[in-house]
């Protein structure tokens, strides 16, 4: 997967809200029980820099990965109920959904909307620090013409505070919590709202079956541009123990259960079942493996949602790259100041084909480049790259998966410009040629103005039991001796995680 893909800036996704129906929920909110089932181009010099620094690597995974255990925890918030007299709305019941603010951070965390119920489920779920002193949980009636209305709030003590879940439960069965919802004078109860905080391996575990519901656990707040990311070094021999990747038995299609290795020089060919196959462009990228355990799944879609390409939850992980000089990644603290989002959406139900969009923050745009400041619920919206311009896909095949990259010819950049300045203006108009100029300006040229085409293979290494496939041994060697000259792991990867 190449890491700096031609952006267009012609399309922002907002954020869809769809309708929700309750059956059943169990313990942890799920609404069936069924459904449990190439060298890369620095972003400018600046930008290079403050990558450098916050990029350092963790060298003992191991060590690391335990610290994550103790110093986070899961928050979630699940079951509502409102009284009827307490919300906006005359004629049908409450569109409700929960914010969530994070104290002393000030993160900021929103819920999906349950449409015209007064009880539900807003199955929120999020990473929080053990420094956290408490999160305020306030409940929403959404409006289509009016402001949203606040119904109540509440203020739950989190693991820093004294009155928070003590330290022997949280790391073992957590705490659970019915919270009395207030109105803004604290004098009427207008409902209740469901809550539970977790930690250690009840943390990981919670983890993994929310991914088996295809629930995503937010790791980044409402802006995306408040959190910080570091790359951790991992053991290339240990990968099913250190990322996050989908099981057996999740809802996430099997096709996608398991770790993959990106081959992108195409070492692992021919294929013996399909010696046709060929790896085509040179182009390639210092990564290694992806994973979608920590997505989340839209069945509505059909896509694997909220993937990172620099950065992933606190545990786990869900792409690695190559260790270079320093034990760093010059590739990743690159990246992870552009902080896209990577949504994997199959074209239809036969599952046998993937179209990978690339998103990037308006915020960090707005934010960085212009110089604006943030409210603390200027909710993202992501900038996509639309599959006529730069057409990243995945093909299922007997053996793993083709990865297919085309990239239209350069003439198709003035349009976008032209477009993008008609309807934001100069100043935004010239961001997008910029942002354009970086993230397409380590393409050669000639690719550049004729466009390109490349493919390379995609191996399951691990499957979604955690056992080693026959791809496995060969991604090892890789891994472990494959290009000196961006590889001086010695056995090791690197791997992008939250640390605050």
């Amino acid at each position: 997967m190449k890491g700096l893909n031609l952006l267009s800036l012609c399309a922002v996704y907002g954020a869809s809200t769809w309708a929700h129906e309750q059956c059943n929920p169990g313990p942890l909110g799920e609404e069936c029980a069924d459904e449990a089932k190439v060298s890369l181009l620095q972003l400018g010099r600046q930008a290079a820099a403050r990558g450098r620094d916050a990029g350092h690597s963790h060298s003992n995974a191991t060590e690391g990965a335990t610290d994550a255990l103790n110093e986070w925890a899961i928050l979630s918030i699940t079951h509502y109920r409102v009284k009827e007299e307490h919300t906006s709305d005359w004629f049908s019941r409450a569109d409700v959904y929960a914010r969530v603010k994070v104290h002393p951070s000030g993160k900021g965390y929103a819920s999906k909307m349950i449409v015209n119920k007064n009880k539900g489920n807003v199955d929120l779920h999020l990473y929080v620090p053990r420094s956290a002193t408490s999160a305020t949980i306030d409940l929403y009636d959404q409006d289509d013409v009016f402001s949203d209305y606040l119904m109540g709030s509440v203020n739950l003590p989190l693991l820093s505070n004294p009155n928070g879940c003590a330290q022997y439960q949280v790391g073992n069965t957590g705490c659970d919590y019915t919270l009395s919802i207030h109105r803004a004078d604290g004098t009427r109860d207008i409902g209740t709202v469901s809550a539970s905080v977790i930690s250690g391996k009840g943390m990981q575990t919670r983890a993994r079956e929310l991914n088996y519901r295809g629930v995503l656990v937010l790791f980044e707040d409402i802006t995306r541009t408040r959190d910080k990311m570091a790359s951790f070094s991992i053991k290339s021999v240990d990968v099913e123990q250190e990322l996050s990747y989908a099981r057996a038995g999740s809802v996430i299609p099997e096709s996608l259960h398991g770790i993959f290795w990106m081959d992108q020089h195409g070492v692992h060919l021919p294929v013996p079942s399909d010696p046709g196959y060929k790896h085509v462009c040179n182009l390639s990228a210092p990564e290694i493996l992806v994973s979608y355990g920590a997505g989340g799944w839209n069945p509505e879609t059909l896509c694997v949602e909220g993937l990172r390409q620099y950065g992933g939850p606190p545990i786990g992980g869900q792409w690695t790259w190559f260790t270079q000089k320093g034990g760093k990644s010059a590739s990743w603290a690159s990246g992870e100041e552009w902080n896209a989002k990577y949504d994997f959406c199959f074209r239809d139900k036969t599952f046998q084909e993937v179209d990978v969009y690339v998103g990037v923050s308006v915020n960090k745009i707005m934010g960085e480049r212009l110089g604006n400041a943030l409210g603390s619920w200027t909710k993202d919206t992501y900038i996509t790259v639309p599959r006529w311009i730069n057409n990243v896909k995945m093909n299922k095949k007997p053996w793993g998966w083709d990865r297919e990259t085309t990239i239209a010819p350069e003439a198709f950049r003035s349009v976008i410009k032209a477009t993008f300045m008609e309807q934001f203006g100069t100043t935004l108009g010239n961001a997008a040629e910029s942002l354009m100029a970086v993230f397409s300006g380590y393409l050669q040229e000639d690719m550049m103005r004729n466009g390109i085409a490349c493919n390379y293979p995609v191996f399951q290494i691990i499957d979604g039991y955690g056992r080693r496939t026959e791809h496995f041994q060969a991604y090892l060697d890789w891994a472990t001796n494959g290009r000196a000259d961006i590889n001086t792991g010695n056995g090791s990867q690197l791997v992008g995680r939250q640390v605050g």
